[in-house]
């Protein structure tokens, strides 16, 4: 008899577990999906803001970016050499973080991820940026360090913006 008694609280016991195993799933899928929505509609009003700093239209904007979480992938670049265009690419990825997510330094591995993207040469990765600092960029770590960061000059913003204004007249045209 107390053995049925304690199987049958066992059972109910094993129920209510699995009751509020699925419940924690359904919650934490909700919380996700709150913290998405949040995260977009902050990226929207970013670019609104990006769309008014540059005079280029939201539309343009999100054919020349890609823009996931807290990463920016450039679609598009301009430049005649390898050197021009790691530049470039440089300049643009720097603005777009500082008006897209409000950061005004950007680690170096996420400029040579976008470099490498876009099937860029990193060859010379150093020597290419060494050339627009420090007019155009100011580099803040030791080069090859995991930790080293670059930001844009106010003159670099000046450049920046007008390559990207640059691509979206090439570029700014093509269907998605």
């Amino acid at each position: 008899m107390v053995f049925n008694e304690t199987q049958k609280i066992y059972n109910i016991l094993k129920e209510h577990e699995k009751r509020i195993k699925e419940l924690e799933r359904i919650v934490s899928r909700l919380m996700g999906k709150e913290e998405r929505e949040t995260e977009e509609a902050k990226i929207v009003a970013n670019f609104q803001k990006f769309s008014r700093k540059t005079g280029i239209d939201i539309p343009v904007l999100k054919r020349l970016f890609d823009v996931e979480e807290r990463e920016i992938t450039l679609l598009k670049i301009i430049g005649d050499s390898t050197k021009e265009k790691v530049q470039n690419i440089t300049l643009v990825i720097l603005l777009a973080y500082k008006h897209l997510f409000d950061m005004e330094e950007v680690l170096a591995h996420e400029i040579r991820r976008n470099v490498a993207e876009l099937g860029v040469s990193l060859n010379n990765f150093s020597r290419h940026l060494n050339e627009i600092k420090p007019r155009f960029i100011r580099r803040k770590g030791k080069p090859k360090s995991p930790r080293t960061v670059y930001k844009l000059t106010m003159e670099g913003e000046i450049k920046a913006r007008e390559i990207l204004r640059n691509l979206s007249e090439i570029y700014g045209g093509e269907a998605k």
